[in-house]
């Protein structure tokens, strides 16, 4: 049940992830950016209330907050991993920050 939670949690990860501007991991998502935003908060309240019936509140919070924020530090890795490290923006073009 534990890797069921982490599992959906990452799915909801994922999906925020995919629905970011800044992603290049499958750019035809970009087109369904308000679905994915959607749907990563029904995916996620579902791990934690999956992990908080199967293991208490508190453990069954850490749980689900865990895997979401550990696919959410690890995408853009994975991302620029497939890239090869080189920046996806046009010469020019101003960056967040």
């Amino acid at each position: 049940m534990n890797w069921i939670c982490i599992g959906v949690a990452a799915l909801a990860a994922l999906c925020l992830y995919l629905a970011s501007p800044h992603q290049g991991l499958w750019p035809a998502a970009l087109r369904r950016q308000n679905f994915l935003r959607w749907l990563a908060v029904p995916l996620s309240v579902g791990s934690i209330a999956s992990a908080v019936e199967a293991y208490g509140v508190w453990c069954g919070v850490c749980i689900g907050l865990s895997g979401f924020m550990t696919m959410l530090v690890a995408l853009p890795y994975l991302d620029a991993w497939r890239n090869g490290g080189k920046p996806r923006a046009k010469p020019g073009a101003r960056h967040v920050g």
